[in-house]
């Protein structure tokens, strides 16, 4: 079955016509939905967002399905409990990021994150991981 569309230009007397089939039109519909459905990019954080937003409060998130709650204390220490890790290390401040070195654990290391604001107090790491303020 063929949708008709009779489209006509604005001030030229020719008409042309086109069909469409539904599967077009459900594809239409569909592109149409994801475009509105999806989200607006979130900046990253400045450093001094970050200071008031992140560091000295209690975070939690989910990582391989587990509940781990962090904290960048204003020390420049950085806190981990997990399940299967707990752990503190040190982070500092570059730029916009904040690098943590962990020592033990599944991931030892340094690795440096920017931060974007979700709004609701999420926030999501340049890994992809969302924060939750613990309230």
């Amino acid at each position: 079955m063929l949708a008709r569309a009779k489209f006509e230009g604005g001030d030229q007397s020719e008409t042309s016509q086109c069909y469409v089939t539904p599967n077009a039109l459900i594809l239409i519909a569909a592109l149409s939905l994801t475009v509105v459905a999806h989200p607006a990019q979130a900046e990253v954080m400045s450093a001094a967002e970050i200071a008031e937003q992140i560091v000295d409060k209690d975070l939690v998130a989910r990582r391989m399905g587990a509940r781990v709650h962090l904290r960048y204390d204003v020390s420049g220490t950085v806190t981990i409990r997990a399940p299967f890790f707990s752990g503190t290390g040190s982070w500092e401040r570059d730029g916009d990021r904040l690098c943590m070195t962990v020592r033990g654990g599944p991931n030892p290391g340094t690795s440096c994150h920017n931060f974007e604001n979700l709004g609701g107090g999420r926030f999501r790491n340049s890994d992809g991981m969302v924060l939750q303020l613990n309230n």
